[in-house]
């Protein structure tokens, strides 16, 4: 009687069908696994743009790199790195007071053609999948053609490879716009100064916020009556004293002028407690 039975041939040909399947198998799933890699880069990238958004729009300024680090960015110290990059100019002077930036982005295309974007107010860059940050921190930051092997950026590793890294930028202008700079008249933000005592020589502080949508660099002054050893620098937009105040009140008047625009003031006091 005949035994059906499978061949060397036929048990060989099975096998390599079964291989075949488990190594196309192994490829769809790294492919998977390197494709949500890239989406959660992606959408990190998105989230820290949204908070650096909304953060400058309720603070006028441009939050640091220890904030964005600390309180902003989605990616904490232990897992990958995102790099926040941007104008240090906006630690102090106003966004919706900025005609142009020190940051540019300089994009390196696939055809070979390089595309400048100037007045670039803050960068963000994931490492991506392959967990190494290849973007280069510098006054123009480079983002590099997919793929092309290389790793501009030495720390915390030199590895070159295909550039993978996920680079998101906003430009002033997208940055003003955002914040609604075009409906900021300008104004003294301050709603009080501070007060001191008579002990406090050359320790008391206040810096006079200016805030609204103008484009020349902005003057302003404050006076006091009486002096009592207070002083203003119109350069750091800071009120000081610079000896021994006298208990009583100090009338503070400051005045700001911008573009063509009339001059606006505004009067503080500030109280000297014995």
């Amino acid at each position: 009687m005949k035994k059906n039975a499978f061949t060397l041939i036929e048990l060989s040909i099975v096998l390599v069908i079964i291989g075949l399947i488990i190594g196309g198998s192994f490829k769809v799933l790294k492919s998977m696994r390197e494709n949500a890699k890239v989406t959660n880069a992606k959408n990190d990238v998105q989230t820290a743009r949204n908070a650096v958004l909304g953060y400058a729009m309720s603070a006028s300024f441009l939050p640091t790199k220890t904030l964005f680090e600390s309180d902003l960015s989605p990616v904490k110290a232990n897992q990958h790195q995102l790099m926040y990059a941007r104008d240090t100019t906006f630690d102090t002077t106003n966004i919706c007071a900025s005609p142009t930036t020190l940051l540019s982005v300089q994009v390196d295309h696939r055809d070979g053609t390089i595309q400048t974007i100037p007045n670039v107010a803050f960068v963000l860059v994931s490492e991506s999948a392959n967990k190494n940050m290849q973007t280069a921190i510098a006054t123009t930051i480079e983002v590099r053609k997919p793929f092309e092997k290389i790793d501009d950026n030495s720390t915390p590793i030199n590895r070159v490879e295909p550039y993978d890294d996920i680079v998101d930028w906003v430009t002033l202008a997208q940055l003003q716009k955002s914040i609604g700079c075009e409906n900021h008249p300008l104004r003294i933000v301050n709603s009080s100064l501070p007060s001191t005592n008579t002990a406090s020589a050359n320790l008391y502080s206040a810096t006079i916020a200016i805030d609204g949508n103008y484009t020349t660099p902005t003057a302003s002054s404050c006076t006091f009556f009486p002096s009592n050893n207070f002083s203003y620098n119109a350069s750091t937009y800071k009120i000081t004293n610079t000896g021994l105040a006298s208990p009583g009140t100090v009338i503070v008047t400051c005045s700001v002028t911008a573009d063509a625009k009339p001059p606006i003031s505004k009067k503080f006091a500030i109280t000297v407690n014995p």
